[in-house]
């Protein structure tokens, strides 16, 4: 099955905003971990909530699978890029945070990056011919033993930087999920017991939880301004390093500019606010039912 790079695009910018949908959800609802009064009304509110976070966050990848089939991993990966301004849109209704005229500048810059990321490369089906299992391996490998020491230190240190880099670890390992997904589409058998045989399944999986989890901590953590940032720029970031050396796809140098164009609004949207810019105080963290 074949899709159009335009339908494609489009299908893995839906994604990205369910993607924004669910990750708001689970920052606004996570209180319900660590509560000193669970059981409660609004615990059930809260965990549910965060659920259907979860359950958004995941449809996620449907969108990818099928943009995969009319567009290459790494601009599939740029297209994550637009998270980060649908999720400054939803913060700003549902954490009662700002989109001013500075943040609106930089989203429209960030589209207009990836457009010109999606018109400077290949095709998707020119990734079919190069795959290379362990490039992938390693690159699943990095973050993995980057995550588990960044947790190590966690405990014994917490603060916004370190916050930073889980969220920055937690990225690099959503990005890589590209790699495995399309590599089930053009090494595999196209059937559920070829999906169930395959190693890059459980690759997928393996990187999912994984990021899940590091995610978590980062949000107990850190401020959205802060995690945000580190997150999405690196799942920008990854899939455009690994492309080349797991799928062999061509380096063209504009592409490349793009994205680092990309990584560069998503940090601007994402970061904080310049000095002196007001601000609607935050939600607390508490149990409110």
């Amino acid at each position: 099955m074949i899709v159009s790079a335009g339908w494609a695009a489009a299908i893995a910018l839906a994604g990205s905003l369910l993607l924004s949908m669910g990750m708001t959800l689970q920052k606004r609802h996570v209180v319900w971990l660590g509560s000193p009064r669970p059981w409660g009304r609004a615990f059930f509110r809260h965990l549910g909530l965060w659920c259907l976070g979860i359950l958004l966050m995941n449809l996620q990848t449907v969108s990818q699978y099928f943009a995969l089939m009319g567009l290459p991993a790494n601009v599939v990966g740029a297209t994550t890029g637009a998270s980060v301004a649908f999720t400054a849109m939803l913060a700003m209704l549902m954490l009662k945070e700002r989109l001013g005229g500075r943040r609106l500048a930089w989203t429209l810059a960030l589209f207009a990056a990836m457009a010109a990321a999606g018109f400077l490369g290949e095709g998707s089906g020119s990734e079919a011919k190069d795959l290379s299992p362990a490039a992938l391996y390693v690159f699943l490998g990095i973050p993995l033993v980057l995550g588990v020491s960044l947790f190590s230190l966690r405990r014994h240190i917490k603060g916004p930087r370190l916050a930073a880099s889980i969220a920055a670890v937690s990225g690099c390992l959503n990005g890589f999920m590209l790699f495995p997904l399309r590599a089930l589409q053009v090494d595999a058998a196209p059937s559920l017991s070829g999906w169930l045989s395959s190693p890059y399944l459980y690759a997928y999986l393996v990187a999912g939880f994984s990021g899940f989890v590091l995610i978590q901590l980062a949000y107990r953590d850190g401020e959205m301004a802060a995690v945000a940032p580190a997150l999405y720029g690196m799942q920008v970031i990854w899939p455009a390093i690994g492309s080349h050396l797991v799928f062999g796809t061509k380096f063209f140098p504009a592409q490349t500019a793009a994205f680092v164009a990309v990584a560069v609004c998503v940090g601007a949207i994402s970061g904080p606010k310049p000095p002196g810019a007001r601000r609607k105080p935050p939600i607390p963290p508490r149990m409110s039912s």
